[in-house]
């Protein structure tokens, strides 16, 4: 009975071999390697569609105040938040200002009564984030400006802000499109899996 019992106690002591253990490591690193991209492909989109919110909250704010407060109100790429950076092909996922902007120069001014409204801090790193206007081009100090009727005031055919993940994926990059009269809304896609520009054409990254 004794000897039983030695047995049964030694039989459950028993651990995986070597070979087990391989097994599943190696299992492990297949299934790690197969969910990775997929892992990653969801991040950087819900970091864009977070960032895309963002920039349209702030539009909307500059918009209805630059209409409350009867001047100017602007949007600017800020890499300190405290002033507007000015500089062409700027990342706006540095962060941004929204301002009331009394003597339309795009510059964040006190002594023209200029008031911050809004300080956006730099957002995550995966998603780069491009003002251009209709024509693909870089817009004028990197700000986006509506007139005291909420009307966008600086870029003629419209502007709009270009999403890129750190893949540059073209199924992945979005837009929010500003038009003439200071609506702003987000790209569409016109079926062939691609979003849409301003001017009707598939983004493209970088």
């Amino acid at each position: 009975m004794k000897c039983r019992f030695k047995s049964e106690i030694e039989l459950g002591q028993r651990g995986y071999t070597m070979l087990e253990l391989l097994m599943v490591i190696a299992i492990a690193g297949i299934l790690v390697a197969v969910a990775l991209p997929s892992l990653q492909d969801t991040i950087s989109r819900n970091a864009r569609d977070s960032i895309q919110l963002d920039v349209l909250t702030s539009l909307a704010l500059a918009r209805s105040q630059a209409v409350t407060l009867s001047t100017t109100a602007s949007v600017c790429h800020s890499a300190n938040q405290t002033s507007c950076s000015n500089s062409a092909g700027s990342d706006w996922n540095d962060g941004w200002l929204v301002f009331s902007d009394f003597d339309s120069d795009g510059v964040v001014d006190s002594a023209d009564g200029d008031t911050l409204l809004q300080v956006h801090p730099p957002a995550s790193g995966v998603v780069a984030i491009e003002l251009l206007n209709r024509s693909n081009n870089t817009i004028t100090n990197e700000v986006v400006q509506f007139d005291d009727d909420g009307f966008l005031n600086n870029s003629i055919g419209g502007a709009y802000f270009k999403f890129c993940d750190s893949a540059n994926v073209a199924a992945n990059t979005r837009a929010i499109w500003v038009s003439n009269t200071g609506r702003s809304s987000q790209s569409i896609d016109d079926g062939d899996g691609l979003h849409d520009d301003l001017a009707g054409n598939n983004l493209v990254c970088p």
